[in-house]
């Protein structure tokens, strides 16, 4: 049978309100210092709970033979309280068989005294001495603290809370400390599978309002065997000096900690069966204080001997169980300290091809080193250079070179002037180096010419007015890479007159294949020359390439076009002739047309001034573009010169509606009622020019009566339609109708044949 808390809760209280004397069934106390119920005393039998100002903190571990209770006041206040007056340790099993039974398993449980402490632990045992400290310790040396009153007190609550932190600690690593300090209860009077509910209370209720205590209440507790939880925290190490490591862990569940270590192998490989060794003498516990949820602990280790360890950890819990090992974290522990740096004396060139030296040559590097370290595996060459190797640290050597060895032989055929340095490495990949120095692997090979040096010139970025007034302009020079690997850079130079000497431009050498140079625009020669070339690493200069000519460009617009003669037919469409300028240094005239106000202009032709001057500087236009009875078509002509600037003219327009009236096949038939007295007339109509696609349109019937002399119109018909009936013709009379197509934007089409229609006769007119 399973209770609530709120009937064991009043049962209990009743159990309290008579004698402590009476009889309990089925009691064990197991604590050394716990004592029986006193029968001579009585508890209140009518009390009033206040408002809890602290609470009692229990915890319980079941462990199939035996349970546990683990229980802590909430500060040094509330412990100090239960020391002096202790507390009631109650059990109530969950018995099926029915009823409610409270066992007392402890009443007025007290930590030892002090001469009890100092009679069972020896003064070498400092985690004894932490609880004796904080139950028996002297509190009125107080001159330490601040002279103020409110910072006395202050600071004297901080040590008690420190204090107090560090006996909480230890009773969660030491079993017997936390027995002793009456925080621990082991029940071993319990059934394998049965449940129990457990309370810890003060044995004194009240202490004049200042304290009011909320019990510790650990409800449905079953007793199985206790399996220890999987500690697998995330570890971390660094290596510190040699012989030392740092590692580190991350973990909010344990509060102190055992470190284990075991040798793997060495560093050469040789297998070490090491066993587990704990490193920790007493149990580790973080001091260093960490941000709120980053539990973050360090310990130190130093190793006998370099070689690949094995670390595991263990953590304490509030029951002082440890948790299950952590997986090994393997750690390489190896020598942290360099050799000492070889000494590079000198790099000899050989270039054994007397006829060519480029062929091939050899270097010999030449080094020294004071002391040979024991740990000494070799040195390596390291070679950079621009050009070969693209500024990156590159090996010369493929395998290690011997300690004892002081003299690298390399071929560096090819290659160009760089720097190099000797390193000297131990069996734990520690590096020292050597001065740096140059090598300079000349050559006598000059590159080859740049190709495809071209010009483009352009004006400042300002306006027409301004650029009017401008003094220079820009000549961008553009040129393909020589095919040589080793160019270092470039130079361009400059002449106004091929006759003339030309002269190195740039201040420094190029790197880039482009150069911009400024260009003066009121110099005496229209013309301006460039040339460029190459200069490799080693100072080779190549030839320059052939002159390129570059104008010196204006700012005077080009003479404006302007219309001479012009036409229009709605058929044939747009005539005109346009005379443009004759500048020297024109150079070609775009035409364009625009429909409509708001349309965009579309460029219709383009004309080379060469070609104009063969027609005497004239430019025809024959312009038939699709018709628009609604939208103007507009014209113009631009000219280009050399000069940034272009001129327009002024625009000419025409309305282009082209034909009114458009070839359409239209039948038209009709037929008198002479029962009804009625004219009917159907028509059939053909295909529609696809010119006028999209333009909406509609029949007009026209008829001449009699008398008439002319035809009149009748009515318009909708294009849906296909037939009309006339009601205005008598028997014995006789009207001609035809029909026409109208579009809405005024354009209409041929008219059909004319019928003639009679009272008593019909006549067709083709």
């Amino acid at each position: 049978m399973r209770y609530t808390s709120v009937i064991i809760s009043i049962a209990l209280l009743l159990a309290f309100t008579m004698t402590a004397g009476a009889q309990v069934a089925d009691t064990t106390v197991v604590n050394n210092n716990a004592t029986t119920p006193n029968p001579h005393t009585t508890v209140k039998r009518e009390r009033v709970v206040p408002l809890v100002t602290t609470k009692i903190k229990l915890l319980t571990r079941t462990y199939g033979d035996s349970i546990v209770l683990r229980w802590a006041a909430e500060d040094y206040v509330s412990y100090k309280y239960l020391a002096q007056y202790g507390v009631n340790v109650l059990r109530v099993p969950h018995d099926a068989r029915g009823g409610l039974t409270i066992d007392t398993l402890a009443y007025a449980l007290k930590p030892l005294t002090l001469d009890e402490f100092r009679a069972k632990y020896p003064p070498t045992d400092s985690a004894a001495l932490v609880p004796q400290g904080v139950l028996y310790g002297e509190a009125e040396n107080r001159h330490k603290y601040n002279e103020s009153v409110m910072g006395r007190t202050t600071e004297y609550n901080a040590d008690q809370d420190l204090s107090y932190g560090f006996a909480m600690l230890v009773a969660e690593w030491r079993k017997d400390l936390a027995e002793d300090m009456a925080l621990r209860l082991t029940d071993r009077n319990v059934e394998p599978g049965m449940t129990y509910d457990y309370y810890i209370q003060p044995t004194v209720w009240e202490n004049g309002g200042r304290l009011i205590f909320e019990p510790g209440v650990a409800e449905g507790v079953k007793n199985e065997p206790y399996v220890p939880k999987a500690f697998d925290p995330v570890m971390a190490d660094s290596l510190s000096n040699p012989y030392t490591l740092t590692l580190g862990w991350w973990d909010h569940e344990h509060s102190s900690y055992e470190v284990e270590r075991r040798m793997v192998s060495t560093l050469k490989g040789e297998p070490r069966n090491g066993q587990w060794q704990r490193i920790t003498t007493k149990p580790y516990v973080p001091m260093v204080e960490q941000p709120e949820g980053e539990d973050y602990c360090l310990i130190a280790d130093s190793v006998p001997e370099l070689g690949i360890y094995e670390y595991r950890i263990l953590g304490y819990d509030a029951f002082a169980d440890l948790s299950a090992p952590t997986q090994g974290h393997r750690v390489v522990v190896r020598d942290v300290e360099a050799p000492s740096a070889p000494v590079l004396k000198q790099i000899v060139l050989e270039r054994p091809d007397d006829d060519d030296p480029m062929a091939k040559v050899i270097a010999h590097v030449i080094w020294e080193k004071a002391v040979l370290e024991d740990d000494l595996v070799g040195y390596c060459v390291n070679y950079q250079s621009t050009r070969s190797t693209g500024g990156q640290w590159t090996l010369l050597n493929d395998d290690m070179i011997a300690p004892q060895d002081t003299l690298f032989t390399v071929d560096m055929t090819g290659r160009s002037t760089g720097f190099i340095y000797i390193s000297a490495f131990d069996d734990s990949g520690n590096e020292s180096r050597s001065f740096v120095q140059q090598i300079a692997l000349r050559d006598w090979k000059a590159p080859d010419v740049p190709d495809s040096l071209t010009a483009t010139v352009q004006l400042p970025e300002i306006d027409t007015l301004q650029a009017m007034s401008t003094k220079h302009a820009y000549v961008i020079l553009r040129w393909k890479p020589c095919p040589d690997d080793d160019i270092d850079y470039y130079d361009i130079a400059f002449a106004n007159d091929t006759t003339h000497t030309f002269v190195v431009r740039n201040e420094g050498g190029i790197r880039e294949t482009a150069f911009v140079d400024s260009l003066a625009l009121d110099a005496n020669q229209q013309y301006v020359y460039y040339q460029v070339r190459a200069v490799d690493y080693s100072t080779n200069v190549g030839p320059w390439s052939p002159w390129i000519e570059v104008a010196r460009p204006h700012v005077t617009p080009p003479t404006e076009p302007h219309i001479d003669n012009s036409s229009h037919s709605d058929e044939k469409g747009m005539h005109m002739e346009w005379i443009v300028g004759t500048d020297a240094d024109m150079t070609y005239h775009e035409a364009f047309r625009r429909v409509g106000d708001e349309g965009e202009w579309q460029l219709i032709g383009r004309y080379d001034q060469d070609s104009l001057r063969q027609v005497g500087y004239r430019i025809v236009i024959d312009d038939n573009p699709p018709f628009d009875r609604e939208q103007r078509y507009y014209y113009y002509v631009v000219s280009h010169n050399q000069s940034p600037f272009t001129t327009n003219s002024l625009a000419i327009s025409w309305l282009h509606r082209g034909p009114k009236v458009w070839p359409v096949d239209l039948k038209l038939f009709g037929n008198y009622d002479e029962k009804t007295g009625v004219t009917r007339l159907v028509w059939e109509r053909g295909q529609l020019p696809k010119e006028l696609d999209g333009i909406d349109y509609y029949y007009c019937i026209y008829r001449k009566g009699p008398g008439q002399a002319d035809f009149e119109f009748v009515v318009s018909v909708p294009k849906t339609d296909a037939e009309y009936t006339d009601r205005l013709l008598r028997k014995g009379e006789q009207a001609e109708y035809y029909l026409q197509l109208q579009w809405r934007d005024g354009r209409q089409s041929n008219i059909s044949n004319i019928v003639k229609v009679g009272a008593s006769q019909l006549t067709i007119d083709n």
